[in-house]
């Protein structure tokens, strides 16, 4: 058994391949066949993850992921789904890098998220209608540069790529490197990258340290960590990684213990957790083919709040968020629906006031979790795109802070639906104030203390003003004058454990006769 991370140092900085080539594991579990590619039996890790069960929703049509790697191909079962590629060698860019793979990582890669699938060959990719881009960066011994891999992030982007895969990574980050990843993010494009081969105590590799990547760690077939996982809070989500049948070079020499889906065939097993950061490209293409109004950091939230959990208890260094799951994904996305009941919230929509999440009618939740959304909505199965997971709020009672003022809470629970994971939102609490009106509503010529009209959080001295409106403030009491809406600004001092709050609030003044009981 042996592990390979190759990494020839250029300049100051260098990338390698995360390869590892393991001797042979025997799975278990049987797979019911879904299609006729003579190689989808030895595929355990579609069973593992559920990828066949989705294919009637989507199979990655629409979708192109860019391989930044060793390039792709030539093999037949990846030709239809090859896009013309590039190679980015020292700074240069050449054309045509689809046929020009040297050292057969990349291919691997590609067929394992698009090979075709129904064309009585070799295997099934885990996204079989979606297009690859390959980008070659690697030389002939599996090494690059990261100023070729920052720019052949940019360059991907700049073809509309969905999804960009690195099963690459080196030890440090350049500030180069960082900027074409925020490039990236900026333009709605998930970075998949492989966490490292390095073993339990190998140092953080990138890009999947940085945080704009979602970094991929390997299971085997017994849902375990190989012995060449590293390990780190860096790490997200996990996915086979061992014993993968993937497409390799058709002129390719694959020896005997390797050899998968017929004798002398362009496919081989290979192992590492690049072949892991592969099926997660894969499913996150499922997801934009099926859902392409999610944008990169929806999915990526999909794909970690849906993970099977193995391994400890809740998120480890070990396994992250846990195992990919696929069709856990798109039973949340809504696609096999049941008779759907939302968790509940009550709030008053006050800082220092208990916001309480309900989950009475809905499964046992296995997780729960509260978001800071910018704006109001309705209970839904997808997290919308306004909406940030608040750190820490894992539980069913939130106690809303001065951070989460003028914005609007959700709670969030993920259940088992027969067996399945699924994602559910609650409708949103009314927007969080840090300073409120005890009543919103006034008669004509009404007089009220400041001091019985608004209420905090804190109990420092409240002062108020006049913005504008029918009313006016005279000795600390407020008298409105006629109808219509007044607009005031409150103003708590600074008392522990609060600092100086402010809010600007709205009183609806009503003659007699507007009034109802």
């Amino acid at each position: 058994m042996r592990n390979i991370v190759s990494a020839k140092k250029i300049g100051t900085t260098c990338i390698a391949t995360a390869v590892g080539l393991f001797g042979s594991l025997v799975f278990s579990g049987s797979i019911a066949l879904a299609t006729n590619d003579i190689g989808f039996d030895t595929q355990w890790s579609l069973q593992a993850i559920n990828v066949s069960e989705v294919w009637t929703v989507s199979t990655g049509i629409g979708v192109t992921v860019a391989v930044i790697d060793s390039g792709s191909g030539p093999n037949p079962d990846l030709t239809q789904n090859l896009v013309t590629g590039r190679s980015l060698i020292r700074g240069r860019l050449g054309d045509s890098s689809i046929d020009v793979d040297p050292v057969g990582h990349g291919t691997h890669v590609a067929g394992i998220i698009a090979a075709q699938n129904n064309n009585t060959i070799g295997i099934s990719g885990i996204a079989p209608s979606a297009k690859i881009l390959p980008i070659r960066i690697l030389d002939s011994r599996g090494d690059g540069t990261e100023s070729d891999l920052a720019q052949a992030i940019r360059y991907a982007v700049d073809q509309g790529v969905q999804v960009i895969n690195l099963s690459l990574g080196g030890a440090i980050q350049t500030g180069g490197l960082q900027l074409a990843l925020e490039y990236a993010a900026q333009n709605e494009v998930l970075v998949v990258a492989a966490a490292g081969n390095g073993g339990p105590t190998a140092a953080t590799t990138y890009p999947a340290g940085n945080d704009l990547t979602l970094a991929v760690t390997a299971i085997d077939p017994t849902f375990n960590a190989p012995s060449f996982n590293q390990r780190g809070s860096y790490i997200d989500i996990s996915a086979p990684g061992i014993n993968i049948c993937s497409t390799v070079r058709f002129d390719t020499t694959v020896d005997e213990s390797r050899r998968c889906s017929g004798s002398n065939e362009p496919y081989a097993m290979m192992s590492g957790t690049s072949m892991a950061t592969a099926h997660v490209s894969g499913v996150a293409a499922l997801i934009f083919s099926a859902q392409p109004n999610l944008n990169a950091l929806q999915v990526r939230e999909i794909i970690i709040a849906t993970a099977k959990d193995i391994g400890i208890a809740g998120r480890d260094e070990i396994f992250g968020a846990g195992l990919i799951d696929a069709y856990a994904i798109f039973k949340a996305l809504g696609f096999f629906p049941g008779t759907v009941v939302f968790p509940t919230v009550s709030s008053l929509g006050r800082v220092g006031q208990e916001s309480v999440g309900g989950t009475v009618q809905i499964p046992e939740s296995e997780r729960l979790q509260w978001y800071r959304c910018v704006s109001p909505g309705e209970a839904t199965l997808v997290i919308p795109l306004d909406c940030v997971a608040i750190s820490r709020a894992q539980r069913n009672v939130f106690v809303p802070t001065r951070k989460d003022t003028d914005s609007f809470l959700r709670f969030g629970t993920l259940i088992s639906v027969g067996g399945t994971p699924q994602m559910r939102f609650s409708a949103t609490t009314p927007k969080i104030l840090a300073i409120w009106t005890t009543i919103s509503t006034l008669e004509v010529e009404t007089k009220i203390p400041i001091s019985k009209l608004v209420d905090t959080a804190s109990t420092g001295k409240t002062s108020a003003r006049i913005l504008s409106g029918p009313c006016k403030i005279e000795k600390k009491i407020l008298i409105a004058t006629r109808d219509g809406k007044c607009k005031l600004r409150i103003t708590a001092e600074a008392k522990a454990p609060y600092p100086r709050l402010a809010q600007t609030l709205f009183l609806e003044i009503v003659t007699k006769t507007d009034v109802t009981n």
